[in-house]
């Protein structure tokens, strides 16, 4: 009986470590995503905004870093998430993050500054080889002190992929966002323009 027992203990010992290793092999093959490093000369590039950005907020269905994708030809209400694959943060931490790099804040902004939350942020297929990088981002322009909505916007914005696959749909979400939040600022900027509450 005794030598019964040890020998089921030192099998349950052998499996405990096989499976700590097959966790840690699992970890070191995924692949992690971001929007990629700043490149010389980006800072040229930014856009200037009269508005001030609080910091954005995601769908809860969004609050992690798995990369979600859809196939629209097949089962459109579903979700899917890629095995192998995370983003290196949340989506509302990468907008956040690209949003800072892309905005320049005029010296004497708005009395206004706008609101923002992820709707979507979705590696769509439309059918088995083509595919999308799918992102909707809902604005709200606010005045700073009574917290009065000037006005609302959702932006949608599409960008192919270039692959049917974790790592071409992440370059195209990189894209879809950066198109979207170009679109927010110079949304945001014209209705501070034409608001009185903003100014």
């Amino acid at each position: 009986m005794r030598n019964f027992i040890l020998l089921l203990a030192s099998g349950l010992l052998i499996s405990n470590l096989a499976a700590c290793v097959g966790i840690n092999k699992a970890r070191q093959n995924s692949s992690i995503y971001d929007f990629g490093l700043s490149v010389s000369g980006e800072s040229n590039q930014q856009i200037a905004s009269k508005i001030t950005f609080e910091q954005p907020v995601a769908a809860e269905s969004l609050n992690h870093n798995r990369i979600r994708y859809r196939l629209n030809y097949q089962d459109p209400l579903r979700v899917f998430f890629y095995a192998d694959s995370r983003w290196a943060g949340t989506p509302s931490e990468l907008i956040s993050s690209k949003l800072r790099k892309m905005v320049n804040l005029t010296k004497n902004p708005t009395n206004c500054s706008l609101e923002l939350k992820i709707e979507a942020f979705d590696h769509v297929f439309q059918t088995t080889t083509a595919s999308e990088g799918f992102v909707q981002l809902s604005s709200i322009l606010v005045e700073k002190k009574s917290r009065k909505v000037i006005s609302t916007q959702l932006i949608t914005e599409r960008a192919t992929s270039a692959s049917p696959n974790a790592q071409g749909g992440t370059a195209a979400l990189r894209q879809a966002s950066e198109n979207a939040l170009k679109k927010v600022i110079q949304w945001g900027n014209m209705v501070a323009d034409n608001s009185a509450l903003c100014q």
